[in-house]
């Protein structure tokens, strides 16, 4: 059986958002563990290290949440039904949207039509939400208890300590948790972001966590780059081992994408309303048909795309009720395509870009950038 214990990391000033966290993640009973020094020098690692060594005696995994997110609809069975399809895995419910590496890999695996993004072992760990088979709890507690709390971020500790273990890191897709409008209270975190794609209230099919772990081997071996849209301008990384991914360099994705055997004239002549500010639609283009492009070359069938042969722990139910371990009901693929492509633009545009599209405008993009997903699709790379 899969029993998860939960800790959330509560700052005092966010006293107010305890009620709606509690109501929100039940039949789960978290534990809130308070920041022991709330009034001096922030490090959200002086709260983490308690958080994470806060498991249940009888816990198989144990989750952290910080106390500033929102919840999905059925939080606790979409959860549990997630935990069971990857119980050995570092299982994110939320990636930052505009986190450098990860958003794209969480919005490639909506494109594919995936449930699970595996993630960058160099990008930092989303820490929002984040669960451990409860063992490897109690060793990453027993890791960061003795690094000074002013290194602060726990994220990075993390990551690091995954990567140092071997342990894998996956992301739900679409995710259970989201970032809440509330004011970060970390210097320099920027108010107003959000989980790259993020299932809200919407269903979610029936056995939807259900797939082959081959595919995230599939997602994880094919990658060869990241698109970004930054500042209403699509850049490109090409990922090399050992580089730090925390970097603000890009290259501009009109001069590189021909290395990566996409033509740069199939987005040129795609159609722009005349309306709308054609060098932001070109650069929103640009973005979905290189994620296009790139997702029609994995083959997720490749490995079959049917249950885990291990199935799941006995007597854990799917979020309708039947057994998990059945075969999954697939939605289209790329079901969550547009919301992978709508946090590219809620993101990815300057203030002003933002301002002058307006909310109309801004869906209409999305909409352009989806239809440029296709595109790219169809096009391929030339390799």
């Amino acid at each position: 059986m899969i029993e998860i214990s939960v800790a959330v990391m509560h700052h005092p000033a966010r006293a107010g958002l305890i009620g709606r966290l509690l109501r929100d993640t039940a039949p789960l009973v978290p534990t809130i563990v308070p920041d022991p020094d709330p009034d001096g020098v922030r490090s959200p690692l002086r709260t983490a290290k308690r958080a994470w060594a806060a498991i249940a005696p009888d816990a198989t995994h144990h989750l952290v949440l910080q106390d500033d997110v929102g919840l999905s609809a059925d939080f606790a069975g979409r959860l549990r039904s997630a935990i069971a399809q990857r119980p050995n895995h570092a299982v994110a419910l939320y990636s930052h949207w505009r986190s450098p590496q990860n958003s794209y890999l969480v919005r490639r695996a909506a494109a594919a039509g995936a449930s699970w993004a595996p993630l960058s072992d160099t990008d930092w760990a989303p820490a929002l939400g984040f669960v451990l088979p409860a063992p490897l709890a109690r060793d990453l507690a027993a890791y960061l208890a003795p690094i000074p709390d002013a290194v602060a971020d726990d994220d990075q500790m993390i990551a690091r300590f995954c990567r140092e273990r071997g342990v894998p890191m996956v992301a739900t897709v679409p995710h259970l948790v989201d970032e809440s409008e509330v004011p970060s209270l970390t210097p320099g975190h920027l108010p107003g972001c959000h989980a790259t794609v993020f299932a809200g209230g919407r269903p979610l099919p029936r056995g939807h966590w259900a797939t082959d772990v081959r595919e995230d081997k599939v997602l994880a071996a094919s990658l060869d780059y990241i698109v970004e849209v930054r500042e209403s301008r699509c850049v490109l990384r090409l990922p090399l081992p050992a580089e730090p991914s925390g970097h603000e360099y890009g290259w501009y994705w009109h001069d590189w994408c021909g290395l990566l055997g996409v033509d740069p004239e199939e987005v040129r002549r795609m159609e722009r309303p005349g309306h709308l500010p054609g060098r932001v639609v070109t650069e929103l283009q640009a973005a979905g048909f290189l994620l296009g492009a790139d997702v029609a070359a994995i083959d997720l069938g490749a490995p079959g795309g049917v249950k885990d042969e291990r199935g799941a722990p006995d007597g854990v139910k799917d979020e309708r009720g039947a057994p998990d371990g059945v075969k999954r009901e697939r939605g289209a693929p790329g079901a969550w395509l547009t919301e992978a492509v709508a946090s590219w633009v809620g993101s990815g545009l300057t203030a002003e870009d933002r301002e002058s599209l307006g909310a109309e405008g801004r869906a209409e993009l999305v909409d352009l950038a989806v239809k440029a997903v296709a595109h790219g699709g169809t096009c391929g790379r030339n390799l």
